[in-house]
């Protein structure tokens, strides 16, 4: 959810848990506000576990909505460079070079989703606009549209950085690949003494 009403309206619909989400998420976005904002306004709105998600890549920030109220935390660009993630190699790379100055909320990649605010890496948006070309990729016999919704994979050919390279302000955190594994234990914090 990306707002306090939705949130509320969730719950009445008879939602066990929440999940809201802020402007700083990679990905689709559904609101327009900052998490702390979001939150805040969801915790007080509704009686039921809420889940933070958007721009979370550290433990220091995982605490912290906790310690807001947050029952749990949702992350994502962090794990696209899990070993575990069969995100395209190209496109790790560019999430590891890439700081959240580097992205940006567009419509382009709309392809197949028109209407859908989405937060990107930058440089997929310049490569996706100086793209001459109907097809900008392929993964297996399935033709890529340029300004298509899907990102790359590891079975993904074609022009890996004018596709939608999905990137959330949590991108300053994505310095490296590691196991999925050893992502949670870097979020959770070293273990008390």
């Amino acid at each position: 959810m990306g707002s306090a009403p939705e949130a509320a309206a969730a719950r009445d619909a008879g939602c066990d848990f929440i999940a809201v989400q802020g402007v700083e998420a990679g990905g689709h976005i559904r609101g327009s506000e900052p998490l702390d904002v979001v939150l805040e306004q969801t915790l007080e709105a509704v009686d039921v576990p809420v889940v933070a998600a958007g721009g979370i890549g550290s433990a220091e920030r995982v605490e912290g909505l906790f310690s807001m109220g947050a029952a749990g935390v949702r992350i994502g660009t962090r794990f696209i460079a899990a070993t575990e993630c069969e995100a395209h190699p190209r496109y790790v790379e560019a999430l590891i070079a890439a700081t959240r100055a580097d992205t940006v909320v567009t419509e382009v990649f709309g392809v197949d989703w028109p209407d859908a605010p989405h937060r990107v890496l930058r440089s997929a948006l310049e490569a996706v606009e100086r793209f001459e070309g109907d097809v900008v990729g392929s993964i297996g016999a399935w033709q890529m549209p340029r300004a298509s919704s899907v990102p790359p994979t590891l079975n993904t050919e074609g022009e890996i950085g004018a596709m939608a390279l999905y990137a959330g302000e949590s991108v300053d955190a994505v310095r490296r690949v590691a196991s999925a594994a050893e992502i949670v234990a870097e979020l959770v914090g070293p273990p008390p003494p």
